[in-house]
């Protein structure tokens, strides 16, 4: 007769013994709070992650640890995002001691070499946390993966440089500390994965919005060659749309940002102003004034060589599968100025001409035959279709660079019926179906939202375990199949009821849009 083997409740790790706590799932473990590195405070304000001291005993991973230093979050509870994923977020700590994981897993023996999924929450990267309601990963966890989610440094806590932080770390990295803060945790992770059921050489890094921006600066960066076997990045991680989103930012801006940071600090040096508190730190750096993407990552030569979207189409990005994709109503609730509404050709031509140039007449020709030029609203949809879609160009052009490099890239777009308001397939609704946590959300999903969310969990899960999203459903039955992206018209993947494949451009001028832009990128950068 087989002994029953019941889940790993205790993990012995290089650092000690942690203890997790039974899941709604009682075949599933849940560590929370977990930490991995030195809390960065005092002396280690802006500093690379150090190595956490050991302890005595066991500890007990019960509880969330706080959030990263950041503005509270949901203190309004009708807000749009904090109905949809905060509703209890201000009962939680926000602190500079936030380098701890969350671990969701089914292990029930040590060497068990289970893939590992490695998230880390989105926000910009100035805002956020680990254990948002969305993404619990106890669902997928159901699938035999084991997903961590990780705790991060943010904002100015994040990206603050300074000639005197330069000097300190001549030859490390510099003022991306909070990105180095997730590559440490997977190194953490690669060290113990034996002692907790996981495979160090399937660690898989996902992220989305901000964080999908951080996952591909971590896949192009040298500090982490070798530690991924995959990334997902989910409306944000593919190639920068050619005038839109945050470009990485080189370090002697951030070193003059960080200048004019403590000039308003009224100190004198760095380490005057690491032994200010966390909370006057936050407000000189909320009262700057400056677009947050002037808090993006850093382009110091050691963490990062290149902005990402450069090191992309140059082939500088590691040589691993990736899965990305984006939302069909990206822009609709980010809080972003509404796009000029060009309701005659003539205001349409002027907005596509500073994109397209020489090419703007076959543009005009493309949509005079899709379109009813002399209709407003259809020039007005026609605009706001995907054409001008900085997410989905953002992500084709980077299924196309992958097609040309003969790299792996699995592409999406998810537009499914979202039910409960007329938000429609908004930024980060693909969230509840990934992590299939659709019993956590106040919407009144319904049995095709429940199918769907199935489907699209077994395809990351897949991906995660294979580096391939493509597998049977529940049933044995084979999901429909997913290509990578080959040639100039690649396979992409649409979520609707069901995943399709989305077999015409999503507008007229799209893949003109996405080729003439890739066209001047590559003439720009020497190719």
């Amino acid at each position: 007769m087989t002994k029953l083997k019941t889940p790993l409740r205790q993990i012995r790790t290089e650092n000690g013994l942690i203890e997790g706590i039974i899941g709604s799932d009682p075949r599933i473990t849940v560590f929370r709070g977990v930490p991995y590195a030195a809390p960065p405070v005092g002396d280690l304000r802006w500093r690379s992650p150090q190595p956490l001291e050991g302890w005595s005993g066991v500890k007990k991973c019960d509880h969330f640890a706080p959030m990263a230093y950041q503005a509270v979050i949901g203190e309004d509870p009708e807000a749009f995002y904090n109905k949809e994923y905060h509703p209890t977020a201000p009962e939680y700590a926000i602190s500079e001691d936030c380098l701890y994981f969350n671990m969701y897993s089914p292990a029930v023996e040590e060497n068990e070499k289970l893939p590992i999924y490695v998230w880390f929450h989105g926000g910009g990267l100035q805002t956020g946390y680990s254990y948002e309601m969305e993404f619990d990963g106890e669902h997928m966890a159901r699938e035999g993966v084991i997903v961590v989610s990780v705790g991060y440094r943010l904002n100015i806590f994040s990206f603050m440089a300074h000639p005197e932080l330069s000097a300190e770390s001549p030859d490390g990295a510099k003022g991306n500390y909070g990105l180095e803060d997730v590559i440490f945790c997977i190194r953490w992770l690669k060290r113990n994965a034996r002692f907790f059921g996981g495979d160090p050489d399937r660690i898989t890094l996902g992220g989305q919005s901000g964080s999908a921006l951080g996952a591909i600066c971590i896949g192009a960066s040298p500090m982490s060659e070798g530690l991924l076997s995959g990334i997902i990045t989910m409306s944000g991680g593919g190639m920068r749309a050619f005038g839109y989103g945050a470009k990485c930012t080189p370090l002697h801006q951030a070193e003059q940002l960080g200048i004019e940071i403590l000039e308003s600090l009224g100190v004198s040096s760095v380490e005057e102003a690491r032994k200010l508190p966390a909370d006057v730190i936050y407000s000189a750096y909320r009262n700057m004034k400056v677009d947050y993407s002037q808090w993006s990552p850093r382009i110091d030569g050691v963490f990062l060589k290149e902005d990402v979207t450069d090191a992309q189409i140059l082939g500088h990005h590691h040589n691993i599968p990736y899965l990305f994709g984006s939302c069909a109503n990206e822009g609709g609730l980010l809080g972003f100025p509404p796009p000029p509404a060009p309701e005659t050709p003539d205001e349409l031509r002027a907005l596509a001409e500073p994109i397209l140039g020489e090419h703007t007449d076959e543009f005009m020709a493309e949509a005079a035959a899709h379109c009813d030029l002399s209709s407003p609203d259809a020039i007005r949809a026609f605009y706001l279709s995907d054409t001008f879609n900085p997410r989905t160009v953002g992500a084709r052009a980077f299924a196309l660079t992958q097609a040309e490099q003969g790299r792996k890239g699995y592409c999406y777009w998810f537009n499914h019926d979202v039910p409960g308001d007329d938000a429609g397939a908004f930024h980060g609704s693909d969230l509840w179906f990934v992590f299939g946590n659709l019993d956590k959300c106040w919407r009144p999903f319904s049995g095709k939202h429940y199918d769907l969310a199935r489907k699209v969990m077994k395809y990351w899960c897949n991906f995660i375990k294979n580096g391939d999203p493509n597998g049977t459903d529940q049933d044995g039955t084979p999901l429909p199949e997913w290509l990578p992206a080959e040639g100039k018209s690649p396979f992409v993947m649409e979520f609707g009821d069901e995943p399709h494949r989305k077999t015409a451009p999503d507008a007229p001028g799209f893949d003109l849009r996405i080729g003439v832009q890739l066209a001047e990128a590559k003439a720009a950068l020497g190719q």
